[in-house]
């Protein structure tokens, strides 16, 4: 048997890794939709932003008559499509997860990291506009890690532009450079991990525009190459010159995926979104009081009550004869439960999204219990900051790397936050000048509260406070005692 020749084999080794790459592009995990819940729930929008349709009635009326895609609400049993549509029209989701992820990272940006090592060309080009849409990189790390702490889970791609100029002049008067992507987890179609836990192979949706058409794609990246895949057809394809995939991974955790601490807001703002609109339709169906009419026991065997019946408002008038007609009130019982329960889930939202902000619940807790509050919002922020600092290493290694030069940038993200109830410090520091403290520790106290009410001055400036809190101590030191001279015989 004669072989066929070389180029035929190698094309049949092209088409069997061809296959099996598309084989593998739709694995994911179990659960992997949740990511797409909570982006909902953060961007208001999906289910938790229903869209309906509505219609003329007899009356020339527009009314909903139905609900158009997803919708979060829960109907009724027996509920009518129209009465859910309704109650759909008026419901307002309230986007506590969004406010629990912009009050975290509030805190970061206020301590920027500082960097080393870009005043190259290049790099400052990238420092301006990491994204190719005007945002400087602090900018795009801000909106990351909002995205980032809402799900645990987030990804930046460092990508260049497919036709890369000759000179090196000429590739920064272009912006030639690496930019990033962020890359939200439910747009995943497939990905391959080495030992370490690093991306080799990442596959997501995309749109592309053909002839005009916006088609729904897959882009995939390895370490070596990039293409854009349609159905079974690859569109465009070539290589890149990072040498290992270009996606750095972020998650709250070591493992990937990982759904973060954060995630239990968009569940709990589900319930909260129903609850809010079951309390809305109570109100709306129940609280109008109602008229009564006693009718006399002579009359109650003729008594009609069809022929009785009548609307009362501010355009006509009530004839009565005898006892004056009175209006009963529905009992407000369900409603009290409503709201007592709408009351509970935020209280459990606030706790999730660690908020120190809300003075009411500083009154009622306990000074301990307001501390481990504190500690634990510091906790978290640090350990946060420290994930950041390592993904922005990982992007910077992969920005030298794709310019074909050796990383020189150094990053150091702020890992030490001292928020503090500062009424509740100063509180101390009263009791400890009361009860008789020495001048050191009252002046450690004095430097606890002054970095806590001034986090976000410049560190020189901090020092400089720090320093004028010892000052009065060196002021009232008495002058060194010297022997007085004794003279001679």
């Amino acid at each position: 048997m004669t072989r066929p020749p070389d180029n035929i084999w190698q094309l049949l080794s092209l088409l069997q890794a061809r296959l099996a790459r598309m084989q593998t592009t739709y694995a994911l995990p179990a659960g992997f939709d949740r990511f797409a819940f909570t982006s909902d729930a953060l961007d208001a929008v999906g289910g938790f932003a229903p869209r309906v349709k509505v219609a003329k009635d007899e009356n020339g009326l527009f009314k909903p008559y139905m609900v158009d895609g997803a919708c979060y609400l829960v109907p009724y049993p027996r509920e009518s499509m129209g009465k859910f549509a309704s109650r759909a029209q008026v419901a307002v989701y309230e986007n506590h997860l969004a406010a629990a992820c912009e009050r975290f990272v509030s805190h970061l940006v206020k301590k920027p990291p500082t960097r080393t090592g870009t005043d190259g060309p290049a790099s400052a080009a990238f420092v301006d506009d990491a994204d190719w849409c005007g945002n400087s990189l602090d900018i795009f790390w801000s909106s990351f890690m909002v995205q980032a702490r809402a799900r645990g889970t987030m990804l930046v791609l460092v990508d260049m532009p497919e036709q890369i100029p000759d000179t090196a002049a000429e590739q920064i008067a272009r912006r030639a450079v690496p930019y990033l992507t962020a890359i939200r987890p439910e747009r995943i179609r497939g990905y391959d991990l080495d030992d370490h836990g690093k991306i080799t192979r990442l596959a997501i949706a995309v749109t592309e525009m053909v002839a005009g058409e916006s088609r729904a794609m897959i882009r995939e990246w390895d370490a070596k190459t990039w293409r854009v895949i349609d159905g079974d057809k690859i569109v465009r394809q070539g290589e890149h010159s990072f040498g290992r995939c270009p996606v750095a991974l972020y998650t709250e955790t070591n493992v990937f995926p990982c759904f973060g601490a954060f995630e239990q807001i968009a569940r709990l703002s589900l319930r909260h979104y129903n609850a809010q609109s079951e309390l809305d339709e109570i109100l709306r169906s129940q609280t109008f009081s109602l008229l009564t009419y006693q009718v006399p026991p002579e009359s109650a065997a003729t008594f009609n009550a069809a022929d009785t019946a009548a609307t009362i408002g501010t355009h006509n008038m009530l004839v009565h004869q005898g006892d004056a007609p009175a209006f009963i009130a529905p009992a407000d019982g369900p409603a009290q439960v409503y709201m007592s329960r709408i009351a509970a889930l935020e209280t459990s939202i606030r706790r999730i999204g660690m908020g120190v902000d809300d003075t009411s619940q500083q009154a009622a807790e306990s000074g301990l219990a307001l501390q481990l509050r504190f500690q634990s919002l510091n906790s978290a922020l640090s350990n946060f900051a420290s994930r950041m600092q390592d993904l922005e290493r990982q992007v910077w290694d992969l920005f030298a790397a794709g310019m074909g030069t050796d990383n020189r940038v150094l990053v150091q993200w702020s890992l030490d936050y001292s928020l503090a109830n500062t009424v509740a410090e100063l509180d101390v520091l009263t009791a400890m000048q009361s009860t008789g403290f020495p001048d050191r520790v009252l002046a450690e106290q004095r430097k606890a509260i002054t970095a806590a009410v001034f986090a976000n001055v410049e560190p020189q400036t901090l020092d400089e406070l720090m320093a004028a809190i010892d000052e009065p101590a060196q002021a009232i030191k008495p002058p060194a005692t010297v022997a007085p001279a004794i003279p001679l015989p």
